[in-house]
Order: structure tokens, then sequence, then C-alpha cells
């Protein structure tokens, strides 16, 4: 990446931290999402321009992404690339809005919170259908939630433990008749919760809360899978979705390419719309295609507690005082200084989030101090070579940073070894494997603090590491039952105690790099999740004024 990029990058990203629209949170009692405030001027003005597109234009819309296999189910994907098609896929009763991020109504048409707020009552639209034609009913909801808590592993079911008897059932424990989720009519959904929670539209958005067919093949989104070939995902325009008149696109490519000078070579020669990694930024010959943007996210590596082991086998590395010992070796600077936004706590830093003391620099006699008292109280030899087992990808970090590590560790008497998995299917690795220490990129599935810190609560579904800690547990139920304004202490009192276990080595916020002329694509706004929903995407005939005159310019 040249240097004329990364300046632009690091002046985005401050731009980003200074805004805060995407960060409110108006959730209350009343309905904050009047239908006839939900289109803007601007929206309207989008509206239209996309209206004045001729309907040929639409006929193909070309993604270049990384080779992966799609996961298509949306209850058990946590990889943000499976989210982007899946969007078009599926729908659930909320979506995000491509700009703001703020919950949208999808296939909910409004809802009604009771006076103790636990209570939600949420109306359908009576006009939506899957794919095959067959209407979308309260019940199809209620068999979706189901499914997802029924669903071993559904990383996200924990997300529904606000509604009672929901952690009963997902645990095995209870009946899914006690599953506080009810279809009171045709298209009327009573959810009942344990615990106010003005959050959980904003839950609700995500792909994984999906409305789901029992056929595989049904989809509930503004499109169908047509067809898959190697090395590509076909979507086309699903006639039967209650929004049809306002998609543009008829069919989408999902094309998949690791190659960056193919992928930079046809999108200059247009014959992609748009590319979403994987090229050569230098060589793009439109610059203005080039879309840079903070995410809300953070890369860290974690510890993983023989909790969460295979063989369930003890380790020095269930205990905080080794891992804190790494923590204070860990050669900060070295790491930070290469790092576009360096880390050094897990959650994002969010407006009106306290400040949280996380980790920046080393102290190798700290470090030294906190071993020598770990091999006493756990009965460790000194000159005994504890190793420290790292799964990685080729991507997880370059050889001299890996060189880095594993020189602070030496002299605590840690051997760093290293074990690589595929990186197409490293994140499947984490569960079967039985390294101590792994690599993570999370981006918010929400703009709130939550996000993050449930990766860490005892019994979420998230919780890869198998740390588990009372205190933390406790802090994250009591803030739901608080005010706004004590909500945030209290989930920063959380991240310290996750902080001081020594269970995350957090190393940057990532910054993403599409290309994609807004020119030339319309509905396509940077955003910090860095995903689009494809039901907005549009492609325009490029208009530029060259003296005096405007010349149309066909797109890619």
């Amino acid at each position: 990446m040249s240097k004329t990029v990364k300046r632009i990058l690091v002046y985005l990203f401050a731009i980003f931290l200074s805004s805060t629209f995407i960060f409110s949170q108006n959730f209350g009692e009343e309905n904050p999402l009047e239908p006839e405030v939900q289109m803007a001027l601007e929206e309207q003005n989008d509206q239209e321009e996309k209206n004045r597109q001729p309907k040929e234009l639409q006929k193909i819309f070309k993604i270049v992404e990384p080779v992966r296999i799609h996961e298509l189910n949306p209850q058990i994907t946590t990889w943000s690339a499976d989210s982007q098609i899946l969007n078009g896929l599926y729908e659930g009763l909320f979506s995000y809005h491509p700009v703001t991020l703020e919950p949208e109504y999808a296939l909910a048409q409004s809802y009604k919170i009771s006076r103790d707020k636990k209570r939600w009552t949420i109306t359908l639209r009576e006009d939506a259908r899957f794919s095959n034609g067959d209407p979308i009913t309260a019940q199809d909801v209620r068999d979706s939630f189901i499914m997802l808590l029924a669903t071993p592993n559904a990383p996200y079911a924990s997300l529904l433990d606000i509604i009672r008897g929901a952690q009963d059932f997902r645990n095995g424990v209870g009946s899914s008749e006690d599953v506080g989720i009810y279809a009171t009519g045709p298209y009327t959904l009573s959810i009942y919760l344990t615990k106010p929670a003005n959050y959980l539209p904003r839950v609700l958005c995500h792909s994984a809360f999906s409305i789901l067919n029992k056929d595989p093949f049904v989809f509930s989104g503004p499109f169908i899978l047509s067809d898959i070939k190697e090395n590509m995902y076909i979507l086309t325009k699903n006639q039967n979705y209650w929004d049809a008149k306002n998609v543009s696109l008829e069919n989408i490519v999902f094309y998949q390419s690791d190659d960056e000078e193919e992928n930079t070579f046809i999108y200059n020669n247009g014959e992609a719309d748009w590319v979403t990694t994987n090229f050569i930024s230098d060589k793009i010959l439109d610059k203005k295609a080039l879309q840079l943007n903070a995410v809300f996210g953070t890369s860290y590596y974690f510890f993983k507690t023989s909790a969460k082991k295979p063989s369930r086998i003890p380790s020095v590395w269930d205990y905080p005082e080794f891992r804190n010992a790494v923590l204070e070796a860990f050669p900060w600077d070295e790491f930070h200084k290469t790092a576009m936004v360096p880390a050094t706590t897990l959650v994002y830093p969010l407006s009106g989030y306290p400040q949280v003391e996380g980790f920046s620099y080393t102290d190798q006699m700290e470090a030294s101090l906190i071993m020598k008292d770990a091999r006493e109280k756990y009965n460790i030899p000194a000159e005994e070579i504890i190793k420290l087992n790292f799964a990685v990808s080729k991507y997880t970090l370059s050889q001299d940073k890996l060189d880095l590590f594993r020189e602070s560790l030496r002299a605590l008497g840690v051997e760093l070894v290293t074990i690589e998995y595929p990186a197409n299917s490293y994140i499947q690795s984490v569960s079967s494997s039985e390294a101590d220490l792994f690599a993570y990129t999370w981006i918010g599935d929400f703009a709130d603090p939550l996000t993050f810190l449930e990766l860490f609560r005892g019994d979420s579904t998230m919780n890869d590491s198998g740390w588990k800690n009372a205190d933390f547990d406790a802090l994250l139920d009591q803030a739901a039952l608080v005010s706004d304004k004590e909500r945030p202490e209290l989930l920063a009192q959380a991240e310290e105690i996750l902080l001081d276990s020594g269970m995350v080595i957090p190393i940057y916020h990532p910054i993403t790099l599409n290309a994609v002329d807004l020119n030339e694509v319309g509905g396509w706004s940077p955003n910090a999740f860095d995903i689009h929903p494809l039901k907005y995407i549009y492609k325009k005939l490029e208009q530029r004024s060259i003296t005096g005159e405007t010349v149309v310019i066909l797109p890619h």
C-alpha cells in the first residue's frame, strides 16, 4: 500500500472517530422507527436517481471477493464475507440502514413495548413472501428462532437468552414451548424478555436472525441463489420479495479470486463493478474508486483455556499469572508502530464509552517477576521450558513479527510453537484445536460494547476461549437493567476485568479498502461494519461535465 493511501486511511479514521451518528442510542418505550421518517431527503433523491437508470443496465453486477466456500446457513456462520451474500438471500424482522447502520423495518412493520419493557409485540408485513410465494408469518419467525436455539454451537444463539426460557432450551434443560416467543396471530408476534433490552432491534438486524424456510433453497430476502459454479455464486432477483419493485439489480455474480494482479486487471478493464479485497491499490487506474473506511472491529489474539480444548488437559495458560507475564513481555511498540490504528483494548472506542486502560508498552522486568512468582505458585521449575502453541494461518502475522514475539517470550522460559492452518478453514479449526493462542478479527454486529464483551460471557455461544468469570458476567447482566447513562460504566468495568485476566492481546482496529466507483454504483455507502445491503445497490450512468457539456460514460 502506498504512503499516500496510508495517510488517507489515518485521516479517514480520525473523521470516523469524530462522528457519532452511527452510535446513537435512541431506543426507548416509544417506537423509534416511524415509517414516514425512514426515507430522508437524500434517500428520496437516491431513489429518484435509481428509477432514472436504464433497466438494461441492471442485468449483471459483478463482485470480486476472496476464495472461500460460503456458509449459506445464516445461523451458523460468523464470517463477515458470508454476511455480505446472506443479506441478499435472507431477511429478518429488521435490517441495517445502508449508511447509518440504524435498524430499519424489514419483515416487521411496527412494534410496541409494554410498560415494564419486557414484552414486545411485533406486527409483520402481510405482503411478505418467501421466494416460493408462501406468506411469511409470525409462526415462521418463531420457528426460525427456535431452530437457531436448537442448533448446536450456533454462535449467535446466546444473544436470544434475554428471551424467557431461551437459555434453558438452548442448553437442553427446557422445552421449546417454554420459550417466550409466541405467534399470537398470523402476522403478530409476542416476545417476552427476562429483562429490558432496548437494543433488541439492533441485534435482530444481524443475518443470524433471518427468517428461514424449511426448504434451504427457498429464501426470504431480495435475491435467490440461482447457481453455484467453480469460484462463483450467482444471485437472481426474487420476484416474490415484498419490496421487489425497489430492487434494481437482476443478477449479482460473486466471483472469487485471490490473485491481486488479476483482480486489479479485471476491475480496470470494466469486468468487475466492485472488488472487495486482494487488489493492488496503486495500480487501480481510477483512484476515485478506492473506498477507504475504518471498521467497527478489533483484531486481537486470545487464549483458549483447557475447558474448551477437546482433551480438557489442564495447562499453565489456564492461569492469569502466566498469561499476564506474556502480555507484559509482548513487543507492543513493534506491533503497534506498523498498525494503521493500534488497539490497546478489546472494545472499539465508542462515543460515550469510558476510557479503559489498555496495553501499550513492554515491561520485560515486570514480565520476568510475574513469571517467577507464577512458576513458584504452581510448582513449575524455573529451568522448565513452557510451550505456548499459537495457531496461525499465512495471513496471521509476518515472519519478522513472529520472530519478535518468539524472542520476547524466550527470556521467560517460554517457547512459541506455531501450528499452521489453512486460511479458509482457520476459524472452523478453533473448536477442535489444542492450541493455546489464536488470532481473530471481530467486526461488531451492532454499535454497542456488548458486541465485543459477549465473546467472553461464560455461557455465550460465541465464547471460544472457555474463560468464565462470575463478576464479569454479573456486570453484563446488571448493565441490561440500568439506564443508558449508567450502562457504559458497567460495561467498561467488565472489560477491565477481562483485560486484567490477560485473556486478550489487542493488536489493531481494521480498516477496509474496496474498489468501487460511486459515480457508477449507487446504493453503496462506506459504513462501520463494511456490510453493504444488496437490495439498495444499482448501476448508474456516470455523468461527467467536460468543457460545459455533459458526457455520459458507460460504467463497468
